[in-house]
């Protein structure tokens, strides 16, 4: 026994040294893990630790832990689990550092709180620890060995109170594996993730991760994340709701570590959306759906600051576009600021870089409405697809976009373009084929009142804009089987069959616009003299009342006065009481433009008058010809030849040069028709006239030139073998002898053929509506009936209209030579017109001639007394003259007669008493001394009305005589006649004569 006894000693000691681990072990380890934990927890955070039961196994080195909670700041839970369970290896020995067979971690729960201050609640754990000494060198990181780390059924809360509403996402249940790990091994250190909301929404996490140095890199998978989810986070700062939709993404990362700043890299090789929907914040609808969003192979590098996209599909969605009342577009809403409490402050940003060659987005669908208007203007794009490639952030890269679309409800569109971002220059081609122009028919309601039933629209343009930001088009459009109606009449307003412009051109600097040929096919205009007197075009261009927005309703008429309208009154308001604001004054620069050709072929109009009784229409037919170069040069000439037929059989042309473009508006036409049958114009005639046309044709040559919008008009009437027929009863008939002016009209071979010329401003306008045939030759009956001398002045005495008046100088019968030249002109035309006749009434004008014979008078007194002196008699025929041209002899010969018929007692003027205080009588005030004896004595001679109706008839003898002394003038025509006085004014009387 004694020879076992060491062996026993030990075994002894052995297994006293295994209680006393294993007592350790089990009870006292316990104890110490619970009493250090709630301690430190207690003594660190000043809080109490929850701490269930603690077991402890020394023999196979595991630890498990119960039931542990942690609360945070305001009581709820921070950290807990339900079963912590650590199992060491024995290999920590040699490899000099904790080595773990596994770390099981079951119901595991976290809360990160966010609070209103922007404090995060993990931040508290750091707390009540002295800052760590910086070391002069990092250090390598502790050993570590982790055969098993895993992680069960976890939960995960966060919750953000910084936003005005709360927001709260929890994760559950959460996996988590990591293998083989070891912070000095290359091996291994592999781990998964799994986690779950209870929406579904899923994440997976796989991959390695080693510390020496820092290097992860794994695959990872988002499925079923929920749009409102991402909404909810997102709160205030996103400026609109995310009303459906759900997120989906894989991909791998590899995160780099090593002296500088951790390297980042994602490949996100898919990201896919489903059933997308955006709309404002309160709105009732989606302004935007789509069906799907597929992104590929998107590479993200956190250090390079840099995301490349490899190709981005969009399939399948509505947009909603409108304007709205106040002109603002609905879209704009999606994108309002977010609120002043939830910008972040600035700061630096880096610089990051994005390239995406390839996006899709096809199968589209886009209403656009202008609610503006009422009806609204409503257009559906459909299907759309757009083809974006080479986008890229990088200035010089250059992005190229394609376009296409049907356009409901016809026709399609297509655009292809080049866009360089450093310079936006454009390079750029549009097509469009069959765009139905009924979708204007709203903006026509507004703005006019008359319908467009059909029309179409197509173009081809090439846009270019250059780096130096000079935009160019160029390309041709046509618009085909166009007609409108007139809203009032429903009639054809105008139409045409095919309008094409070819070879358009524009340039925004130096700006210009040329086109090649414009060509007109069929085209047509009616024009309609309502029952009111209104017309349509006024009509159809004024807005109807329906069409006009409230505020403007009320100026909308429809009138017959066609002269520009007058400027608003400088004190005029606004509605709201406040004086509308000024514009800038700022020169106006035209646009340079020019027209190659404009070709019209068939073209025809219509004029009808539905006021006149019976109605009257007249059309031009077989409207053709052509208008080249025309240009806004003021220099520029365009030159005008048009053919058509007046009521299907009378030749219609229009002929010479023009510049309608031009604000100088140089014109210089000639147009002529003949052979137009005026009993075509009975309604007119009976109705204006009072008289039916029993037979005439008319034909007209006028040339019309326009310079410095001054018109000059030479309008050449003849009118053939007219005779006006039986009397019509109408209210506005014009009360002339209409049959004396045909008569004084018309020659001996029955043709009345006048020149009419014509001159006046373009600035001030005045016209008269109705057919040209019509207006002639009114003008011409109602000039002849009731100013017959002023046509006779145009006829025979070079433009004088009034060879009727024939003026006397005061007191005297004597023609003067113009009077002489105007009897002239007037007998001509008597010779001409040989069935006029002429009054020539006895005129006198006391106030006017009574003054002159007294002075004559008084001249007369004068001369006898100068006669009477020894000068006179020695001078008998210039004495009077050699008197009165020297003012003191002058003076001594008034004031003789004054005393003479006054006496000398009667006080004389002051100017003459004057004269004779004077002493110096070569120098004293002669003028106002004779001028005042002059005016006394002239006062005092009575002219007798005898006289004065000696003088009348001496006067119309004298007129008599001028017009029958070249025998051209039968006396018989001529008559002296009394006639009642009429008012004088001026220094000449002046006699009427009339025709009769």
């Amino acid at each position: 026994m004694s020879r076992y006894r060491p062996y026993l000693i030990g075994i002894a000691i052995v297994l006293v040294l295994v209680c006393a681990y294993a007592a350790a072990g089990f009870f006292a380890v316990p104890y110490f893990v619970r009493k250090a934990a709630v301690g430190f927890v207690r003594t660190h955070y000043g809080r109490t630790l929850a701490l269930g039961e603690v077991r402890c196994n020394p023999f196979t080195l595991a630890l498990d832990v119960r039931g542990l909670a942690l609360p945070d700041a305001d009581g709820r839970t921070l950290l807990a689990f339900e079963h912590l369970r650590v199992r060491l290896q024995l290999a920590s020995i040699w490899r000099l550092g904790p080595s773990f067979a596994e770390i099981l971690l079951e119901r595991p729960y976290v809360r990160a709180l966010l609070r209103p201050g922007g404090e995060l609640n993990f931040a508290d754990l750091a707390r009540g620890f002295p800052p760590s000494k910086p070391q002069p060198q990092p250090a390598p990181p502790p050993r570590l060995y982790v055969q098993r780390l895993a992680v069960v059924g976890g939960t995960a809360v966060y919750e953000d109170r910084t936003r005005s509403t709360p927001f709260r996402a929890e994760l559950t249940p959460i996996v988590f594996e990591l293998r083989d790990f070891s912070t000095r091994a290359a091996t291994g250190d592999a781990y998964s993730l799994e986690a779950a909301s209870p929406e579904g929404e899923r994440l997976l996490w796989t991959g390695t991760v080693h510390l020496a140095p820092f290097a992860s890199r794994g695959a990872f998978e988002v499925s079923e994340l929920k749009a409102a989810t991402i909404a909810r986070y997102l709160g205030a700062s996103l400026p609109f709701d995310l009303t459906s939709g759900t997120l989906a993404f894989n991909g791998g990362y590899e995160v780099a570590g090593g002296a500088g700043p951790i390297d980042v890299s994602l490949n996100v090789r898919s990201t896919t959306v489903r059933a997308l929907g955006l709309r404002p914040r309160g709105a009732t609808r989606n302004y935007i759906e789509v069906a799907g969003i597929a992104i590929e192979d998107m590479l993200i590098g956190l250090r390079r600051h840099a995301v490349t996209i490899g190709k981005v599909t969009l399939k399948g969605g509505d947009i909603e576009a409108w304007l709205d009342e106040a002109h603002r577009l609905n879209l704009l809403e999606l994108f309002a600021p977010a609120s002043a409490a939830q910008v972040a402050p600035a700061r630096p940003q880096p610089v990051w870089t994005l390239s995406v060659p390839e996006v899709l987005a096809e199968g589209f669908r886009v209403s656009l409405e202008d609610r503006s208007l009422s009806p609204a203007a409503a257009v559906t794009l459909t299907p759309l697809t757009v083809h974006v490639t080479g986008f890229n952030l990088s200035p010089d890269d250059t992005l190229e976009l394609r376009i296409e679309s049907g356009v409901s409800p016809g026709g399609n569109i297509a655009c292809h373009a080049h866009v360089l971002r450093r310079t936006a220059a454009v390079d750029a081609q549009l097509e469009a084929h069959d765009l139905p122009l009924t979708l204007l028919q709203p903006y026509l309601t507004r703005y006019t009142s008359m319908t467009l039933l059909k029309g179409t629209l197509g173009t081809k343009l090439d846009i270019r804009r250059g780096d130096d930001g000079v935009l160019a088009v160029s390309g041709t459009t046509a618009v085909h089987d166009v007609r409108t109606i007139d809203d009032a009449l429903k009639l054809d307003f105008l139409k045409w069959r095919d309008l094409r412009i070819a070879e358009l051109r524009y340039r925004s600097a130096p700006a210009s616009l040329r086109i090649a040929s414009v060509t007109a096919l069929e085209p047509y205009v009616r024009m309609v003299i309502a029952p009111d007197r209104s017309t349509n075009l006024k009509a159809v261009l004024t807005p109807s009342r329906s069409g006009v927005p409230p505020a403007t309703a009320g100026s909308a008429s429809v009138a017959t006065d066609t002269r520009a309208p007058a400027p608003p009154p400088a004190g005029r308001r606004r509605a709201n009481g406040t004086a509308p604001a000024a514009a800038p004054a700022r020169p106006l620069t035209p646009l340079p433009v020019s027209i190659g050709t404009v070709t019209l072929v068939n073209g025809s109009a219509n004029y009808s008058d539905l006021w006149i009784k019976p109605s009257f229409a007249i059309g031009i037919q077989s409207l053709a010809g052509r208008i080249t170069g025309l240009s806004s040069d003021p220099q520029s000439r365009a030159r005008v030849q048009l053919e058509g037929k007046v009521d299907r059989y009378a030749p219609w042309k229009l002929a010479g040069e023009v510049n309608l473009l031009s604000a100088a508006l140089f014109t210089d036409l000639t147009m002529s028709f003949s052979d137009v049958d005026l009993t075509v114009v009975n309604p007119y005639s009976g109705h204006f006239v009072g008289y039916r046309i029993e037979k005439g044709k008319l034909s007209v040559d006028v040339h019309y030139q326009v310079e410095q919008r001054r018109l000059t008009a030479a309008q050449h009437f003849v009118i053939d073998q007219l005779e006006l027929g039986e009397r019509v009863e109408s209210p506005d008939a014009v009360h002339v002898p209409l049959k004396i002016a045909v008569a004084l009209l018309r020659d001996r071979n029955g043709v009345i053929d006048l020149n009419l010329p014509m001159s006046g401003s373009l600035d001030d306008p005045q016209f008269r509506l109705g057919p040209i045939i019509w207006k002639a030759f009114v003008n011409v009956l109602e000039k002849a009936a009731a100013a017959p001398f002023a046509l006779l002045g145009h006829l025979f005495g070079g433009g004088n209209t009034q060879l009727n008046i024939i003026e006397f100088d005061a007191g005297s019968a004597e023609l003067t030579k113009p009077a002489q030249d105007q009897l002239a002109s007037l007998a001509t035309a008597l010779k001409e017109r040989p069935q006029l006749k002429l009054d020539v009434p006895i005129v006198f004008a006391p106030g006017i001639d009574a003054p002159a014979l007294a002075a004559g008078r008084l001249r007369d007194e004068l001369q006898r007394r100068e006669l009477a002196t020894r000068q006179g008699r020695k001078h008998p025929d210039t004495a009077l003259e050699l008197a009165l041209a020297e003012p003191r002899k002058h003076f001594e010969l008034l004031l003789a007669q004054y005393q003479a018929d006054f006496g000398r007692d009667k006080p004389l003027p002051p100017s003459v008493l004057g004269v004779q205080q004077a002493k110096n009588k070569d120098s004293a005030p002669y003028d106002a001394a004779i001028e005042d004896l002059n005016a006394a004595l002239i006062d005092r001679v009575q002219v007798p009305e005898s006289d004065l109706e000696a003088l009348g008839t001496q006067r119309a003898q004298a007129i008599q005589g001028a017009l029958v002394s070249a025998g051209e003038v039968d006396s018989s025509r001529v008559f002296v006649v009394n006639a009642p006085a009429k008012p004088q004014s001026g220094d000449t009387v002046k006699v009427e004569l009339a025709v009769r």
